[in-house]
């Protein structure tokens, strides 16, 4: 164990006369009425051993003879009688007061003995320190104090600060208000500090015993102590041989506190962590170190200890160590549980589809995402049977909806070994399949459908319904599996060097469509706010009229051809995944020019404290670990094709939906005729129909009568029956909805980005309304999909009723570094318009918003000290 390199007489053995000055090997446990509590710690822990930094005490009989001398007693009854919360006057008569000539004496040949170096005097009230009570931060601190003049004015102003507006008003609080209340002064050797914090123990926020919280910055502790910065925070597990790294949460470090030459202390702002590769302030081996150390001084004094700390020369010290308050009952640890299929579903199933839906495009690519496991042993129900149905119209999702495993399964383990043998994920894209259903696509949607024959019409839709499994199952099929494992060591390899915490940071920046679209309406909207004309137009007229007003001018005119480009390109992206009615963006460009208009209005604010993928994957490089060459080589290409896998999924899912905007508008044309042949009211009511109802009129137009009754009637039946089912959810949140965190909690779900943050709610229940977000919103959606991930670089956090941490929203929350809470059931009917509300993405809850702080006390200081 480090000891101190002096040890002074022991315990007890102090003169018979009151003592004015203590070193600190003279203090002992029992001493709190003489060193008060930061100085009973202190000296209690420097006795036992540990590298505490060297000092004295200022006792508490000489705060009675400065008292006595300067004749205050009176001057604090009165204060304490009459107005206690007002110790402004007190504070100036104990400033004024000189101090008595031996204590000032015995101040000078203490310091002296330190070598006159300068010195952290902070303050040691006998109510401080103390189980019930922590007084963090309620008396006076002084860093770098050089000079003996400058020492006994610190002392005196400690003195006083036992009696500050927020010291008196925290023992009111605490029921101390009344007791016989002292201070002694500590004073110890100034040192600077490389890395400095706090460290607990115990979780003070969980109450897990077996966890370690540590806080820390670059230069003194004062910055952590007094919420100047965002510290570097870690959380140690102790195992059976150690102590192993949870947690990991890189801060801002927004300045670093550093002592000057001529004494105090200055602000020195660090250059931008975004301009460099961040690094932890302290390397693993240094963690656990100080958790190491935390426990044997938490042994010592057989609690839970609130410990201060500074790294001087690569070894910790000790500056102050203190028991937790109001440390909570620990509470067992949640578990990590496996999404629900169930809230994957809601998702994609927040408008209830039609009849044509059922016998179209839901079968269509339900099987082809089915088919990509079939392979595996992986089945499902077909998907007509995931429902209740009443007449072709789904009535809700059955609740024993789930994946199964098939006898196929006992070849799993060969066949997945096949395809990773023979698929690198790294080479999906040049699948000939996926080129040739892409160029597929690409002539069915160019044909001109009103000149097409009826049964032209229907091949095209059977042709458009063959292309979701070379668009995306067959890639999935073959590619999956490979990246799966990429992904399973890559969590291995991250286990292995104690830095799972980095795998979203690994897993990012990956360009997908969803991104790549993302920056495409981001580079649009830069032209809008860099083009006057454009600007103005945007801001005078709604979505709907933005198309009219643009063409009504050649700024707006070649603005149109490039969102023309744009919707060629990413414009089947879908409303809802299983609705084809519903219009994709080339269909309702409107939607789009309202996201233009949205993301216009303010230039996208950069995240500076997002750990970039390429710095994550430095720091994991660097680690000892992964030193030989043929370790790095082999972690980096699992690196790559781990982030092949969500490549894979996010762009598969870009391309198969491509049919959409085809099946819509090849229907429509069908509906038409229809119409126009007295069977329907309106083109969109041949969604109420199924694809082989519609196929009996076989071209005959009008067709006969018999037919057209039954399906007129097929379609006001089931038109009623949906009406009737327009507030019931097809998929009820009770089958995924968590049980709310705490009483406090206005709503809950599950985590599907990381973070908290606070703003205001902006409730938006379709693309439509896209336009009323403003910066820093918390979106409130009943569902989302990548449709909607454009707005996100706005928002402050998004809660959804629907999906998981899987969920594409929560993938591009992820990637933006913005917190998610996913699944929260009812959020869009429980939170309001405007009502401010903290959103915890870590435990997947959202809480109303705290209360504004009051500034803190700039002269309550952390220190650091040391021989």
């Amino acid at each position: 164990m480090d000891t101190q390199t002096s040890r002074g007489a022991p315990h007890g053995t102090s003169p018979a006369a009151p003592q004015l000055v203590l070193s600190l090997h003279e203090i002992d446990r029992g001493d709190l009425a003489i060193a008060g509590g930061k100085g009973e710690s202190l000296g209690a822990l420097t006795r036992a051993g540990f590298r505490v930094p060297e000092g004295f005490v200022v006792t508490t009989t000489a705060y009675d003879r400065f008292v006595e001398q300067g004749d205050l007693a009176p001057h604090i009854e009165r204060v304490l009688r009459d107005t206690p919360e007002h110790g402004e006057a007190l504070r100036s008569v104990f400033e004024a007061a000189p101090i008595p000539a031996d204590v000032a004496t015995a101040i000078e040949q203490a310091y002296q003995k330190l070598g006159a170096q300068p010195l952290a005097v902070r303050s040691s009230a006998t109510a401080e320190d103390l189980p019930q009570a922590a007084f963090a931060g309620q008396q006076d601190t002084f860093l770098n104090v050089v000079g003996l003049a400058a020492v006994l004015t610190a002392v005196r102003r400690c003195w006083a600060s036992l009696w500050t507006d927020r010291a008196i008003a925290y023992r009111a609080r605490q029921g101390l208000e009344r007791a016989p209340v002292k201070m002694a002064v500590v004073l110890q050797r100034m040192a600077p500090a490389e890395v400095a914090g706090v460290l607990f123990t115990a979780n003070p926020v969980t109450g897990a015993r077996d966890e370690t919280v540590i806080d820390a910055n670059p230069g003194l502790g004062e910055a952590v102590v007094s919420g100047l910065v965002t510290p570097d925070h870690f959380v140690l597990r102790k195992r059976l041989f150690g102590f192993r790294i949870v947690e990991r949460r890189l801060g801002r470090r927004e300045l670093v506190v550093r002592a000057r030459v001529e004494g105090g202390v200055e602000h020195v702002t660090p250059a931008p962590l975004h301009e460099s590769a961040p690094r932890a302030s302290l390397p693993d081996a240094s963690l656990r170190a100080l958790a190491r150390l935390g426990a044997r001084v938490a042994q010592h004094f057989g609690a839970p200890q609130d410990i201060e700390w500074a790294v001087v020369a690569g070894e910790p010290w000790l500056l102050q160590a203190r028991p937790i308050t109001a440390l909570p009952e620990p509470t067992e640890r949640p578990k990590k549980t496996p999404d629900n299929p169930i809230a994957y579903f809601a998702d994609m199933l927040s408008v209830r589809p039609y009849p044509m839906d059922l016998s179209t495009w839901g079968p269509g690519i339900y099987d082809a995402v089915l088919r990509s496991f079939s392979h595996l042993g992986v089945t499902g129900t077909r998907f007509a049977d995931t429902f209740v149905e009443e007449d072709s119209v789904i009535l809700q999702i059955r609740d024993d909806t789930k994946y199964r495993l098939s006898p196929r399964v006992l070849l799993a383990p060969a066949w997945f070994l096949w395809h990773c043998a023979r698929h690198n994920p790294l080479h999906w894209r040049a699948l000939p399949a996926l080129h040739e259903a892409r160029e597929r696509a690409r002539v069915l949607e160019s044909r001109d459908l009103g000149a097409l024959a009826w049964d032209e019409l229907v091949a095209t839709i059977h042709e458009a319904l063959k292309l979701p499994w070379p668009l995306l199952g067959e890639a999935r099929r073959r590619y999956y599996p490979r990246a799966m494992l990429a992904f399973g060591l890559l969590q291995l390899a991250l286990w292995l060097v104690e830095h799972e915490d980095r795998l979203d940071a690994l897993l990012s920046g990956i360009d997908t469509k969803t991104l790549s679209a993302n920056r495409a309406l981001a580079a649009l909207a830069d032209t809008i706010r860099n083009t006057p004309a454009l600007a103005e137009t945007f801001a005078q007229h709604p979505p709907e009229a933005l198309w009219s007003a643009l063409e009504a001018h050649d700024a707006g005119r070649t603005f149109l051809a490039d969102v023309r480009a744009f919707l060629d390109h990413y414009g089947h992206r879908e409303a809802v995944m299983f609705a084809v009615l519903e219009p994709t963006w080339k269909d309702a460009p409107a939607v789009v020019l309202g996201m233009l208009e949205t993301l216009a209005a303010n230039a996208p604010q950069p995240d500076t404290a997002q750990l970039s993928w390429e710095a994550a994957r430095d720091e994991i490089l660097a680690h000892p670990f992964l030193a030989p060459a043929p370790l790095r080589a082999a972690f980096t290409e699992i690196l790559a094709e781990a982030r092949a896998l969500t490549e894979i999924r996010e762009d598969t899912h870009f391309y198969g939906t491509l049919p959409m905007p085809i099946l819509r508008r090849v229907l429509l044309e069908l509906g038409r005729r229809l119409t126009d042949a007295a069977v329907l009211s309106a083109p969109e009511d041949i969604f109420h129909l199924r694809l082989d109802e519609v196929e009996r009129v076989q071209g005959v137009l009008p067709p006969p009568a018999q037919l057209t009754a039954e399906l007129s009637a097929l379609v006001e039946r089931r038109r009623a029956r949906r009406a009737a089912l327009a507030g019931s959810p097809v998929v009820d949140p009770r089958l995924y909805r968590r049980t709310a965190a705490g009483a406090d909690a206005l709503v809950s779900g599950v985590s599907g980005s990381a973070g908290v943050v606070e703003g205001p709610v902006r409730v938006i229940l379709s693309p439509a309304d896209f336009s009323k977000i403003q910066q820093g919103d918390v979106l409130v959606a009943p569902f989302t999909n990548p449709a909607w991930t454009p707005v996100f670089q706005r928002l402050a956090a998004i809660v959804v009723d629907s999906g998981a941490a899987g969920s594409h929203a929560a993938i591009v929350a992820r990637e933006y570094g913005i917190p998610a809470v996913m699944g929260a059931g009812d959020a869009t009917r429980r939170l309001k318009d405007g009502e401010r509300v903290r959103v915890d993405g870590n435990r997947g809850v959202v809480l109303p918003a705290r209360a504004p702080e009051p500034p803190k006390s700039a002269s309550a200081h952390p220190e650091e000290a040391v021989s």
